[in-house]
């Protein structure tokens, strides 16, 4: 029930012992509250939204990179899991997470993901976090096909673009049941960071496609100043994930602290957007 500023620097001080500095922000945690609060970008409801995004995305990359959706509707019971092969991945477009997997049939549970999805679809993101970006997203139920092998889930490239070029990119392997990462520079240099999952325990070897995962990713970044970009590097080749403007909700801790201000720097902010705030305003979005 509290106000946007205040619900945020309530939840940025339970993260970090301190409040926010809103008025001229410089760490990266910093600078997505800042979002949160005073940019009103209709472009990002469209980007978040996992079913709406594709087609944007293949406008700019093409429709070989885009993973395919095998079902789309809004009422769980209407899910036709009888057709639909395995195997795939069930998930809501406008939130994050209870991603449910079907690798074969003796995996379906419909009672179970029924009763899932109904939680998923009565969630309201965009309001739990006060991200604007997400309030008026349609939610739909989305069924994509697994890409990559079906036992194993492909490493997770999330690429951090600021003004359309990387300059970080984190690696998530094993996503759904480990969870372990490593950051790296855009050269593929480890980078001594943690925040929130562990590291991978060794370096990894330079991807074979990292030059075209950076390309694609900052053909999809050009017209923002920061996204983070997904992408998956399976045995079919690179599929796009999603696009994120509020990584963490602004909320990770990212150890050692320096580099919180290290990830915020190359976030240019024109002056203009500092002065004028835009506090508790929900306009509807012209799309």
């Amino acid at each position: 029930m509290l106000p946007d500023h205040a619900a945020v620097q309530v939840m940025y001080f339970r993260h970090f012992g301190k409040l926010a500095n809103l008025k001229h922000p410089r760490t990266y945690n910093e600078k997505i509250n800042w979002r949160k609060l005073y940019k009103r970008d209709p472009r990002f409801c469209i980007y978040s939204d996992k079913y709406l995004v594709k087609e944007e995305v293949a406008k700019i990359i093409g429709w070989k990179y885009i993973i395919p959706t095998l079902w789309v509707g809004t009422d769980p019971e209407a899910i036709p899991f009888e057709d639909i092969e395995p195997p795939y991945v069930i998930k809501v477009n406008h939130s994050t997470g209870d991603n449910i997997f079907v690798r074969r049939r003796d995996d379906i549970n419909k009672s179970e993901f029924v009763a899932s999805l109904k939680r998923q679809m009565a969630y309201n993101h965009g309001r739990a976090f006060r991200e604007w970006g997400y309030l008026y997203i349609q939610r739909r139920i989305l069924i994509e096909r697994l890409v990559g092998a079906p036992e194993i889930t492909p490493d997770d490239y999330k690429l951090y673009t600021y003004g359309g070029r990387v300059h970080f990119i984190l690696v998530v392997r094993d996503r759904f049941g480990s969870h372990r990462q490593n950051y790296y520079d855009r050269g593929w240099n480890l980078l001594p960071i943690s925040c929130v999952h562990p590291g991978i325990g060794h370096d990894l070897p330079r991807p074979p496609d990292l030059d075209l995962m950076i390309e694609l990713a900052e053909r999809i970044a050009r017209p923002f100043d920061h996204v983070r970009v997904d992408l998956y590097q399976t045995p079919q080749g690179i599929f796009f994930g999603e696009t994120t403007f509020y990584d963490g909700a602004g909320y990770e801790k990212i150890s050692p602290p320096e580099w919180d201000l290290k990830f915020g720097e190359p976030w240019i902010i024109p002056n203009r957007h500092l002065t004028s705030p835009q506090l508790n305003l929900s306009p509807t979005p012209k799309l």
